[in-house]
């Protein structure tokens, strides 16, 4: 019979300790999945229609101050003043946009420790399963 090199033995060793370990972690407190569907979140959330309301309000307003500039401008002036307001709006929307991620992201923590979710991913990346806490969130960002 080989005598079989020691490199080897010790391989399996370590490979069969890091499978029970990787497998006892899924069993701990924290091993469970939460799943977030952001479409329902951004449909439903408070706060998310109050900043789709003031992003609205604020392209209403750039809208009308355009049209009644453009009587008082020639062509390259009207579609430079025209980058500069969609600039102004694009600026806003990306603010909001961070503004609303940052608070959901706070929220997801919050749950997430209550829940003692190890992860939360988006449902749209889940074929099924996971505890789903889209409610929770919504219900949080008032």
């Amino acid at each position: 019979m080989t005598k079989m090199p020691w490199w080897i033995i010790a391989g399996a060793i370590v490979l069969v300790a890091l499978i029970a370990a990787t497998a006892g972690s899924l069993k701990e407190p924290g091993g469970t999945v939460g799943v977030i569907d952001l479409g329902r979140v951004v449909a439903q959330s408070p706060l998310a229609q109050r900043y789709e309301k003031q992003l609205a309000d604020k392209y209403s307003e750039l809208q009308t101050q355009l049209e009644e500039e453009k009587t008082n401008l020639d062509e390259e002036s009207r579609k430079a003043r025209e980058k500069e307001l969609m600039a102004e709006y694009l600026k806003l929307k990306q603010e909001l946009e961070g503004k609303l991620e940052k608070q959901i992201d706070e929220a997801l923590e919050t749950i997430a420790k209550q829940k003692n979710l190890g992860v939360v991913v988006y449902k749209e990346s889940v074929r099924f399963g996971g505890e789903d806490v889209t409610a929770e969130v919504v219900k949080a960002l008032k």
